[in-house]
């Protein structure tokens, strides 16, 4: 992938000048600035001098809030569709030493875990990084000799963007000690290293704690602080999450729930209690709108579909009761305060039993409650008010959960 800024026209000249099969050039124009037209034609040039097949990208970003990661996403996918129609094996990024301390620096200022300092790997699936161990002076230098004009890309130079920021920050750390983006990335290096040993030990840990999908969380409390961070981690990476979600406040929020809180809202996700496990879940859905239940008739609640039809008085059954006929029936979500009625006496929450019967909170306002002038009276598939129940034999409307 060549821009035509120093970085990637350096990787382009060493990979022709050192590879010894076939390089092939890809050169994206995000749509985003009126110059980047001509960079592609200025890399196609390039290519056709050291005798390389070139292919350009056309992307329409719209610019605005997100757009240099929506760019990246977008170019990574474009050039990975290019590669695997025309056979190419691997992709080649020209990320540098430099590029490497500044995602350091900013997982670091954002909260990062260990495997955040860790950087960009070398290689990574199709893509590899083989100018990692150079920074951004030496790439330039490399272009100067090599005769190659790059280009400029003023968006480099646009205080908007984090990375802008981080690039002056490793700058001023430079100024501070020489060599300070060096030693950044090397220690992202060491750490990717050692990785490679804590990698075993973690996987040991995992699976102590690891349940069907998630942790359970007596075992989790059982290991030793460092290795709950390492294992929650590796739980919400599982589910697709990364950025600020795998970030220390996230994970503290998440370690929160294991010691008691009910959950926790993180980027992306919540993670929730359910059946003495920690597991990820996404935001509690809403629950359906209540419908009035004619009888006989039959209505549905979100999944459930709940009938109502005249009949006689009978024992409950889990999902079929009989109530005394009266008033308006309806079908709505648990609402606080909704309790209802016990053959010993006294009265339980709805939410109680729900609780009770292994509901997970975020799935309980699904749940159909059956109403009776908004009087709780059967908590569909869980129990029903006693005090509405009809007796054997005796006039009585049936409640049915049927099959979806």
């Amino acid at each position: 992938m060549v821009s035509g800024g120093p970085d990637s026209l350096c990787l382009l000249h060493a990979l022709v000048t050192l590879h010894d099969a076939p390089v092939g050039v890809v050169s994206v124009d995000h749509g985003l600035r009126p110059d980047a037209g001509q960079e592609v034609a200025a890399v196609r040039d390039i290519a056709d001098s050291l005798g390389c097949p070139f292919t350009p990208i056309r992307l329409e970003l719209a610019g605005g809030p997100g757009v240099q990661e929506r760019a990246r996403a977008a170019r990574y996918a474009a050039v990975r569709a290019v590669a695997a129609r025309d056979r190419w094996d691997v992709i080649a990024a020209g990320h540098t030493a430099s590029d490497q301390a500044e995602t350091v620096l900013m997982r670091m200022a954002r909260g990062t875990g260990r495997t955040g300092a860790l950087g960009m790997a070398p290689r990574s699936g199709d893509l590899v990084r083989p100018l990692l161990c150079v920074n951004g002076a030496e790439t330039a230098a490399w272009c100067v000799a090599a005769g190659l004009s790059a280009a400029a890309d003023p968006s480099n130079a646009d205080q908007a963007y984090t990375r802008v920021r981080a690039r002056a920050l490793v700058e001023a750390l430079d100024g501070l000690h020489p060599g300070a983006a060096r030693h950044v990335a090397e220690l992202a290096e060491r750490l990717r290293d050692e990785d490679a040993i804590l990698a075993e030990v973690s996987a040991a840990a995992w699976a102590r704690c690891a349940a069907a999908d998630g942790l359970e969380i007596a075992a989790l409390r059982a290991e030793p602080e460092a290795m709950r961070r390492i294992l929650v981690r590796r739980l919400l990476a599982a589910h697709g999450l990364g950025g600020d979600a795998l970030a220390a406040r996230a994970v503290h929020a998440v370690l929160a729930v294991a010691d008691g809180a009910a959950r926790a809202e993180i980027p992306g996700a919540a993670v929730a209690r359910e059946a003495g496990r920690l597991v990820v879940v996404g935001p509690a859905p809403p629950p359906p709108a209540p419908v009035t239940l004619p009888v006989p008739g039959a209505v549905r609640f979100g999944s459930a579909l709940i009938r109502g039809s005249r009949g006689a008085g009978a024992p409950p059954e889990r999902d079929r009761v009989t109530i005394v006929p009266a008033g308006r029936l309806a079908v709505r979500g648990p609402r606080p305060g909704d309790r209802i009625a016990l053959a010993g006496g006294g009265h339980a929450r709805v939410g109680r039993i729900l609780q009770a019967d292994g509901v997970p909170a975020r799935l309980r306002a699904k749940v159909p409650v059956v109403v009776v002038d908004e009087v709780p009276v059967w908590v569909a598939g869980h129990r029903a008010s006693a005090d509405a129940l009809a007796g054997p034999g005796r006039p009585a409307v049936v409640l049915e959960v049927l099959p979806a």
